[in-house]
Formats: structure tokens, sequence, C-alpha cells
């Protein structure tokens, strides 16, 4: 046996030793194995893997055909050359019908047809492992594609499937919201309602989908004024809107959202978002309730604190309407009597018997009534009673007027009159310490407004005036007193009213805080800390106004209502 682990290898089988040294130096450029039986050959096979096989046919201990069938069991695709000259053609035609590569007869004396044979035999090994490695590659390749597309596929189902999950999570959420939503086209046809507006309008979801959402919602052949649906379709911005919907239940905060396209340029609608807010609009509306009657109260309580000075107030007037009454009656039974000594006389001089005693009496009741002195006096008091009753029937009126509830709506009032009203109803409280003075522009139009809450305003700023100058001057100065001044007019397009006090004045610190809710730098039953608080939301709030303070400590303070035309 010749080894060269250098060349190809060849395994020759040959139990004749001649055959075997010819095919040796036929073969002398490869590696050659020898055995001299298939039962060696199959040994030498398996422990050397030769490329080629080169066989006899008829052979001891076990012939060619076993030991191709044996070899190509273990390896399919080593090329095999049959040799034989004595054996049967059938085993020949068998072997090369089981895939032999060539067959050669023997005794072989060309060298050219062993070598072109074995040639061969190792060009259809070469082509036969590049086919194995084409086809190994190609399986490689058809195997990795498939495992690519199976993880696509794969990829792909999780994304349908979290896709789904997905929808099914957005539905569920769009369906658990309990603002009523539909999403809109451009051809305002509903594409798409959640439960709670689909419960709302008491439909079936066929009915409402793909229609028009204003005959679907409104029952109407147009679109609201100021649809923000058709707002949004404009302008491509959000808006919102409150509006009343009896059949969708109620009062809704609508807002609409827009939506585009996924390049985020194409608009293709909005989401229409409804919120019922049936329940903030009683509250707002308790509110209101509670406002005014905390206004009123407010009133009531200042009118409460200013009776005893506006009891002293008519109580002035009445006791000298009474007093001259008194004056007038105790006048009439002098009167009375001088008439009756008069009417005395006319008679007895009629009938010719006057007599000196008769004259006596009527010279003593001329002296007793005194009619020189009630000549002068009578008309005086008469005229003191009737100012006096007009100055009660005055403070009446105004009493009245001031702690009347008003009116729930804005009426057009005359700013002066309620400044001269609250001036009557306040006098107790300033007439003490300081001097009243008003400059009232007579042009000043009517404004509209809450004319109780604004003769609130006045009569807190009025009061807050008067302790003032009180905590500067005491409760009854000596000498001058302090002065109270209001001025109205018109300002920058606004009815302005000036309250003046020269007063204590305030610091900036105090100043600060005037406005805010149960502040106060008044004794404990003398302030709440609410009128201004009050006074602020009345101006401010509900009139869209203005309200401010200028103050300089030890000097004074103005507060600057403002009220627009």
């Amino acid at each position: 046996m010749k080894m060269n682990p250098t060349k190809n290898t060849i395994l020759v089988v040959e139990d004749d030793p001649a055959g075997r040294s010819l095919l040796r130096r036929h073969l002398s450029d490869y590696t050659i194995y020898e055995a001299a039986d298939g039962e060696e050959g199959y040994e030498l096979f398996v422990a050397n893997k030769p490329e080629v096989v080169i066989t006899d046919l008829k052979m001891p201990k076990r012939d060619g055909l076993t030991l191709f069938k044996m070899i190509r069991e273990i390896s399919p695709l080593t090329p095999i050359i049959v040799l034989s000259g004595v054996g049967k053609k059938s085993d020949v035609i068998e072997i090369l019908r089981l895939g032999a590569h060539n067959y050669l007869e023997k005794p072989i004396y060309d060298k050219g047809i062993v070598l072109h044979a074995v040639k061969k035999a190792f060009e259809l090994l070469k082509l036969e492992k590049i086919n194995l490695n084409y086809q190994h590659n190609l399986e490689k390749i058809v195997a990795e594609k498939t495992a690519e597309l199976r993880d696509e596929l794969d990829a792909r189902d999780r994304a349908e499937k979290e896709l789904l999950r997905a929808q099914k999570e957005w539905e569920k959420t769009f369906d658990a919201i309990p603002d009523l939503i539909n999403i809109i086209d451009k051809d305002f046809r509903i594409i798409k309602s959640n439960r709670a507006m689909i419960e709302a309008l008491g439909a079936d979801p066929a009915e409402i989908e793909d229609n028009i959402c204003y005959k679907i919602i409104h029952n109407s052949d147009a679109p609201p004024p100021e649809c923000p649906h058709s707002l949004l379709l404009k302008d491509g911005c959000k808006h919102s809107e409150e509006l009343y919907e009896k059949r969708l239940g109620g009062h809704f905060a609508v807002t609409v959202i827009p939506y585009y396209e996924d390049d985020g340029n194409t608009l293709l609608g909005s989401v229409h978002i409804a919120r019922n807010i049936n329940e903030r609009k009683q509250i707002e509306k308790e509110r209101e309730i509670m406002q005014v009657d905390r206004l009123h109260a407010q009133k009531l309580e200042s009118v409460g604190q200013l009776a005893s000075g506006i009891a002293h107030e008519i109580n002035t007037p009445v006791q000298f309407v009474s007093a001259n009454n008194d004056f007038l009656h105790e006048s009439f039974e002098h009167l009375d009597k001088l008439i009756d000594s008069y009417e005395k006389l006319l008679e007895a001089t009629q009938n010719s018997s006057v007599t000196e005693s008769l004259l006596n009496e009527v010279i003593t009741q001329r002296d007793e009534a005194d009619w020189e002195y009630l000549e002068e006096e009578i008309p005086r008091a008469l005229r003191q009673s009737q100012e006096g009753l007009m100055r009660v029937a005055s403070i009446v009126r105004a009493m009245k007027e001031f702690s009347h509830p008003g009116s729930k709506e804005k009426e057009s009032r005359s700013l002066n009159d309620i400044l001269q009203t609250t001036g009557i109803v306040a006098r107790n409280e300033w007439k003490y310490v300081s001097e009243l003075e008003m400059n009232l522009d007579e042009a000043l139009p009517a404004v509209m407004c809450y004319s109780d809450d604004i003769g609130q305003v006045f009569l807190n700023i009025l009061i807050n005036a008067a302790h003032a100058i009180e905590d500067k001057l005491g409760r009854n100065p000596v000498g001058d007193k302090g002065k109270i001044s209001i001025t109205s007019g018109i300002v920058d397009g606004f009815a302005e009213i000036r309250i003046a006090d020269t007063g204590i004045g305030m610091s900036n610190e105090i100043k600060s805080k005037i406005f805010d809710p149960f502040y106060t730098t008044k004794k404990v039953g003398r302030g709440t800390g609410q009128g201004l608080a009050i006074a602020w939301n009345i101006i401010a709030e509900k009139h869209n106004g203005e309200l401010k303070v200028e103050s300089e400590a030890g000097v004074g303070t103005t507060f600057v209502v403002r009220l627009p035309l």
C-alpha cells in the first residue's frame, strides 16, 4: 500500500497482486490505499475515507458488489470504478444501475484509460462536492430566509394581535368615557360615536354613524349658529362653547379638536366632545342665589347697624313737629276763647247791649292770646313742621329704596341718585365727625347696573370714610370736623365716582390687603372684613368695572369706582 497524504486518495481493492501493481504504476500521481479483498477494502475505506474507490467484482471473503453497497450506505457520493474480467455481465449491469461511476475491463494495459476514468471520477467528485456545497448553502439560505420569513410572520402576527388588542382597548376606553364623543368628518358626517353619545341619543349605532351630525343631534337642517365644528373647519383650531340641548339632557360644554391624516397636514375632521355641566350650572345658580342673599343680608346688616342713627335722624324732626303741634294746639285754645269773646261783643253791639264787663273780657282774652306773637310764630311752626315731615319722608324713602332687594337684572339707573340716597341713609354715621360735600356731574348718564349692589358699595365706602375720620379726630371732634367729598363724572369712557376722606389713611401694607375677604383693621364688633371684598366683587366681577384705592397714612383715602357706560 502506497500513501501520500498530499495527493488525491484512491482505494484499490484487487485480489490479483499483479493487477494491483499495474494500477499502482498507472496511478503514481495519486495516493493509493491497497486491499486484497472486500473485507480489508471496507476497513481501509472506513479508516482513511479515500476520495475514489476502484474495486474488482470477483474477490474472496467479500465481493465487489457487497463492498459497493456497504460503501454507498456510509458515503453515497464517493465515485466507485468497477473492474471486471471474469465476473458476470449481470453483476456489472447491476452495479452500474446502483450508481457505479465507471466500468473497466481487466487486464488494463492502457494507462490512459485508467487515468481518464480516474480524472472523470475526481471531476464528478468535485462537481458533487460543489453541488453538495451549493445545495447546503441553498438549504442554509432557504432555512435562513424561512426563519426570517417565520420571524416576520410571527412579528406580523404579534403586531396584528397587538393592534387588535390596542383597538379593543381603545374601543373599551372610548366607550368608557362618560363624556359624549363623536368623530366627525369634513362633511359633517359622524364617523364614530362612543356609548355615552349613543345612549344619550337613544338610537341604534347604525342610525347615528355615517349620518349628518346636526340632523342627528339638533334635528336641524343646518349647523347651529357658531357651530364649533364649522369654526374648526375654517381655521383648523380647537374651539369650545357652552350650549343647551334638550335631546342630550341639558347643558353641555362642547369642545372640538382637529384630527389629521398621518402626514399631519391634511385635516380630516374633528373629535367632538360634549361634557354634561348640569351639575355645574345648578351649583352656579345656587351660588348666584347665595351671593344675592349674602349681598342683601350684608345690606340689611349695614342698615341694622345704621338703625339707631336713622331712628335718631327721624326722631329729631318728629320731636320738633310734635312740639310745634303742642304749640299750635295751645295757641288754638287761646284763639278759640278770643273768638268767642269777639262773637259775644259782636252780638251785643247788634243788640245795643254792650257792657263794660264784656269789653274787659274781650281785652283780657286778647292779652292772654298775645295775637302779635301768635301771628309771627304760627306760620313759622307750620313751616318747621312741614320741613320736619319732609325730612322724615326723605329718610323713609331713602331707607325703603336702599333696603329694597332690587332687580335681578341690570337696569338703567342714575348713579347720582344712588349717591344722594346713600348719603341720607348714612347721615348719622358721618354728621358728627365730618362735612359731606357732593359735586355730582348732572350730565352723567344713567348706567346699566344692579342698583342695590351699587348702593351697597357706596354705603360701605362712605361708612369706612366716616370711621376713618373718627379714628383720626374722635367721635365728637373739638373744632373743625373732617371732610368727605363725593364727585361723579365721565373719565375715559367710564362713569367715575370718587369718594375721598380726610381720615387716618392707610399704609401700603394695608392697601395691599384691603380687598381681601375678612381682612379688617376695625375693632371687634365694628366690622366683619367683608364690606370691601363684596364691593370689589360687585364692581369687578358683576359690572366689569374697576375699584381702586388711593391713600396716604395720616392724610386720607380716596376710593375710585369706575363703571362702563
